[in-house]
C-alpha cells in the first residue's frame, strides 16, 4: 500500500475552525469589521433598518473597547463583555466620567437594555455562537420598562402641518408616509410598500382595509383591518395621486425602500421635529391613542386615570390589533399604563 493511499485513509472529516485572521477575517478595524459582520449575518441585500439601527448602537461597544485597548474581537470574553453591562449600567444610574475626563451622557433602561442585545448579537455574528451572550436583566439590574408616562405629540394638526412642510421641501411621498403612519398607525416600512389599490378596493366593499404589506417580521395578519374615515380616506388618496406612475406603492418601478429611506424620508425627520412631532413613531403612538379613546369613549392614561378596567382591557386589545402586535401589553408603550383613578 502507497504511502498516498495511506495518508487518505486517515484523513477525519474537515471541522470548521475559528479565523486565525484579526478580527475573525472581516477586517483589521474593529468598528470596520464590526459592520462586516453585522452584513454578513443578516445579508448585506436585506433587513436594512435592523443593520443600520445596530451599526448605530454598536458605536458605543467599539469606543469601549477602544479605550480598554481592545483591537480585535478575537480577545472578546464574557469577562469583558460582562464589564462591558457594568458600564452600561451605570449610564442608567447617571453620567459615566473617563479617566480623561470625557464624560458619557445617561442613557434610559430601554436603550440600555438595546445595546446589550446589539452587544449579543454582534458576538454572535462574530463567532457563530451565543458563547458570549449575557441577559440584560441580569447585567443591569433592572427591566426593560415600556410603559409610556409622557403625553403624546403627535396631534392630527401637527401631522398635517408636517406633511405640508415635506411638500413644499419636495418630499411629496415623504409627506405621504407622515400621513399614513399617523392615519393608519403604519410603521414606515408599511406605508412605503402598502399596496394601496387593494386598500381602496377593500374600503369599497367593506368600509375598512387591512395592513399586509411590509409587516414588521413579515407577519402578516388579515386581522389587522382599520375601518376608514374622513382622515384615512384623505391619506390614501393622497398616497395614490403621489405614488410614481405604475406603481401600486410609493415605491417606482426600480426603487427599494433602501434609497426611498434615504433620499425621501431621512429629510422628512427633521421636517417632523420642526412641526412639533419627535419622531415617526409617535405619529403610531397618535393613531394608538385615537383608537383608544374611540373604543373608550374617553380619555387615555397618559391624560387621567382609569376608571372602567374591563372598557381599558377592550381598548387595549383594539389598539394591539391595529397596530399589528400580538401582544396587549403593548399597547402600553403607546397609550400608557394601567393607573386607575382613585
Amino acid at each position: 500500500m502507497s504511502h498516498k493511499s495511506v495518508s487518505r485513509g486517515r484523513r477525519s472529516p474537515r471541522k470548521k475552525r475559528p479565523s486565525t485572521k484579526a478580527n475573525f477575517g472581516k477586517g483589521r478595524q474593529l468598528g470596520y469589521a464590526v459592520k462586516q459582520a453585522l452584513d454578513e449575518y443578516y445579508s448585506s441585500v436585506s433587513h436594512y433598518n435592523t443593520r443600520a439601527t445596530h451599526k448605530q448602537r454598536a458605536a458605543t461597544f467599539v469606543q469601549f473597547c477602544r479605550r480598554h485597548g481592545v483591537k480585535d474581537a478575537r480577545d472578546i470574553d464574557r469577562e469583558f463583555v460582562l464589564s462591558f453591562g457594568g458600564y452600561v449600567r451605570q449610564r442608567v444610574g447617571g453620567e459615566f466620567l473617563w479617566p480623561d475626563g470625557v464624560v458619557d451622557v445617561q442613557v434610559s433602561v430601554a436603550y440600555a437594555h438595546n445595546l446589550i442585545s446589539t452587544v449579543n448579537v454582534i458576538m454572535r455574528a462574530f463567532r457563530g455562537d451565543n458563547a458570549l451572550k449575557i441577559s440584560g436583566k441580569e447585567v443591569l439590574g433592572v427591566c426593560r420598562k415600556s410603559v409610556r408616562t409622557r403625553e403624546i405629540q403627535a396631534d392630527v394638526v401637527d401631522a398635517k402641518d408636517a406633511a405640508d412642510r415635506a411638500i413644499v421641501a419636495g418630499f411629496e411621498r415623504g409627506s405621504a408616509v407622515i400621513l399614513l403612519a399617523r392615519a393608519w398607525g403604519m410603521r414606515v416600512r408599511e406605508a412605503v410598500l402598502q399596496d394601496l389599490d387593494r386598500m381602496t378596493l377593500e374600503i369599497e366593499k367593506y368600509g375598512e382595509a387591512a395592513i399586509l404589506e411590509g409587516c414588521k417580521g413579515g407577519r402578516m395578519s388579515l386581522d389587522r383591518t382599520i375601518r376608514a374615515n374622513e382622515f384615512r380616506l384623505e391619506a390614501l388618496r393622497f398616497a395614490i395621486e403621489v405614488r410614481p406612475k405604475g406603481s401600486k406603492n410609493l415605491l417606482s418601478e426600480t426603487g427599494t425602500v433602501k434609497s426611498f429611506l434615504l433620499q425621501e424620508l431621512n429629510p422628512c425627520r427633521l421636517i417632523l421635529k420642526k412641526a412639533g412631532v419627535p419622531t415617526f413613531q409617535e405619529l403610531r403612538a397618535g393613531f394608538a391613542q385615537d383608537v383608544y379613546e374611540e373604543v373608550i369613549e374617553g380619555p387615555s392614561p397618559l391624560k387621567q386615570p382609569i376608571r372602567d378596567q374591563i372598557m381599558d382591557r377592550i381598548a387595549r386589545e383594539e389598539v394591539s390589533r391595529q397596530l399589528g402586535h400580538n401582544r396587549i401589553g403593548v399597547a402600553s408603550s403607546y397609550i400608557g399604563g394601567t393607573r386607575h383613578a382613585a
